[in-house]
């Protein structure tokens, strides 16, 4: 596991990113420690090893934090479910940069990507995911203006994307066979700021669930409209290293209680109440 820490550590954002900021190599996004709910777990073993788990902060309604500062979200929740139940396991929370938890991953700082990442080919090569899919994720067309109901219906427009997840992939995909049918903007994540580029033309569309689409109209006082169509059907898994022991029993462990929270109602449960509805299945 990676190096010992104090059990949930959690850490503070340091604020929205510019939407048209394109995310450079190996940034992590340092922030000042914030403890939280769950520091003196007594199901923890005594000699439990800490798990370092990576993920975003500015994530609504998977990963953000409160009016005070604190660690919350459908993400976080669950994570703190799972620990519960992992007596031999310490979590602690790392924020990072989408595209930077995977090198993180890679290199040992952090033992898990929890952020809502769906499955592909490529990242099925290269790395090892959860035994069980624990939220729905099925990508829907986001936009203020709403009539796209698939990718088609975007010819000439720009389409926001965040660099490094699973829908520039899908966009990617759709140009390599449409060439020129309709621009990528590619940024990082912040709801006001993307809201502000809809409102001023800077993008015209973006691909979400319709849960967040739904979380972000409530936040914010928004009116976006999302397609009836899904264009892409997934669910979210956990990451872990390949070829690694430790990480594989890690990866045992976790996926059971996913298991187990799936049949008992426990991840229902969460859904609902940080997303809204049941989208574990």
């Amino acid at each position: 596991m990676s190096k010992k820490v104090s059990k949930w550590n959690w850490k503070k954002s340091l604020g929205s990113l510019a939407i048209l900021a394109l995310i450079g190599g190996g940034l992590y996004y340092g922030l000042s420690s914030n403890s939280a709910a769950g520091d003196d777990n007594a199901s923890n073993d005594a000699d439990a090893k800490t798990v370092v788990i990576g993920t975003g902060s500015n994530f609504r309604p998977f990963v953000y934090q409160d009016a005070d500062g604190n660690d919350t979200g459908y993400e976080i929740a669950l994570l703190k479910a799972i620990d519960d139940e992992l007596p031999q396991y310490k979590f602690e929370i790392e924020h990072y940069e989408f595209s930077n938890l995977f090198p993180a991953l890679e290199n040992g700082k952090i033992d898990i990507i929890a952020n809502q990442i769906e499955t592909n080919e490529e990242r099925r090569a290269e790395y090892d995911f959860s035994q069980v899919g624990y939220t729905n994720y099925d990508l829907h067309i986001q936009s203020l203006t709403g009539g796209y109901e698939s990718l088609d219906d975007l010819k000439g427009k720009k389409v926001y994307a965040i660099a490094g997840g699973n829908a520039p992939a899908i966009l990617e995909a759709y140009l390599e066979e449409n060439p020129g049918a309709f621009e990528i903007v590619y940024g990082s994540w912040s709801d006001q700021v993307l809201l502000e580029n809809f409102k001023n033309g800077t993008v015209d569309a973006t691909l979400a669930t319709k849960y967040t689409v739904d979380y972000t109209n409530q936040q914010l006082g928004s009116d976006y409209q999302v397609s009836d169509t899904a264009v892409n059907e997934s669910s979210t898994y956990y990451l872990f290293r390949k070829d690694d022991e430790d990480e594989d029993e890690l990866n045992e462990a976790v996926s059971q209680v996913l298991k187990e929270f799936k049949e008992d109602g426990t991840l229902q449960k969460i859904s609902e109440k940080y997303l809204g509805g049941d989208y574990t299945n």
